[in-house]
């Protein structure tokens, strides 16, 4: 059984990557004559901007909104040009800095340890390669990617849990209903441009975010509904699902308040709005966090 599974699964992944390389032409050309007016821009996303820059840029990012780091980002790198200078900041001195943005405490304790980490292992600079850059503390295999891509100029696709959305309706037919994250990642590195990776990688997540979204998706909008297959079979018709209206029906049973859940199960005020907004699809592990928190199974919490 086991070995009828690995074929299964490794049967899945190359019918995956052959419609990805057949349709790899069309999904490119498709979203980069949609990108030219419809990108978001932040001040993160200029060109030049550095390694070091790009990294402030996603830890700040984490666990709050883009409008809100926008407007902190530029006096925070201006106090703090470079690696040396944050180390040299007290953790009250970075949180001071950082409490426009939420989570100051835990923010300057993950900024000052990375700090260090870096003028000891690396003389106070941003590596630029895929292993050190995953193995910096408090960074992960998307702000990595996202800090090569887009500060290195090294190709690296970019897969975030909207992007996994999109990918995921576009090959809908070949996929299981929660493809591995490694397999979405597999597709995501067939489609890659490697002479255009950075201004593909934002408009794809420009796209995920504002149009293939998870309630209500602007299909009128998207460049994808020729080549994608959950738009081919369902039409206008909406991703049904029952998440959004299950976790806040039973926290408002429970009579426990956003603050009160975020804080009981690790996740972020933000993301419960989003989910109980229908705006995202959390990952299993925000999913059993929130299921521990309500003390009730996963299952009770997506039916």
């Amino acid at each position: 059984m086991a070995n009828s599974h690995k074929a299964e699964i490794s049967a899945t992944i190359d019918s995956a990557i052959s419609a990805a390389n057949r349709r790899q032409r069309r999904f490119l050309s498709s979203l980069m004559s949609w990108a030219p007016g419809n990108t978001r821009i932040y001040p993160w996303r200029e060109s030049g901007r550095t390694a070091y820059e790009l990294m402030i840029a996603e830890l700040l990012l984490k666990r709050t909104t883009a409008a809100a780091v926008a407007r902190l980002y530029e006096p925070f790198l201006k106090e703090y040009p470079s690696a040396t200078h944050l180390a040299m900041a007290t953790e009250s001195q970075l949180a001071h800095n950082l409490t426009p943005i939420g989570l100051q405490t835990q923010r300057a304790k993950a900024i000052a340890d990375l700090a260090r980490h870096l003028i000891e292992s690396n003389s106070g600079n941003v590596p630029c390669s895929p292993q050190s850059l995953s193995n910096l503390p408090g960074l992960g295999e998307y702000s990595a990617r996202a800090i090569l891509s887009f500060g290195c100029g090294i190709p690296a696709a970019i897969v975030d849990a909207n992007v996994t959305r999109v990918l995921h309706r576009v090959f809908w037919a070949l996929l299981p209903p929660r493809p591995a994250h490694s397999l979405v990642q597999f597709i995501a590195d067939t489609l890659l441009p490697y002479d255009s990776h950075r201004e593909y990688n934002f408009a794809l997540l420009d796209l995920a975010a504002m149009v293939c979204r998870y309630i209500e998706p602007r299909h009128e909008n998207c460049p994808f509904k020729l080549i994608c297959d959950f738009y081919q079979s369902h039409g206008d018709r909406q991703p049904v699902s029952r998440l959004q209206t299950r976790l806040r029906a039973i926290r408002r049973k429970r009579k426990i308040g956003l603050v009160e859940l975020a804080s009981n199960a690790g996740v972020s005020k933000l993301t419960i709005i989003n989910i109980e907004a229908g705006r995202t699809s959390p990952r299993l592990e925000t999913l059993r966090k929130l299921a521990t928190a309500l003390e009730i199974s996963e299952e009770q919490l997506k039916d």
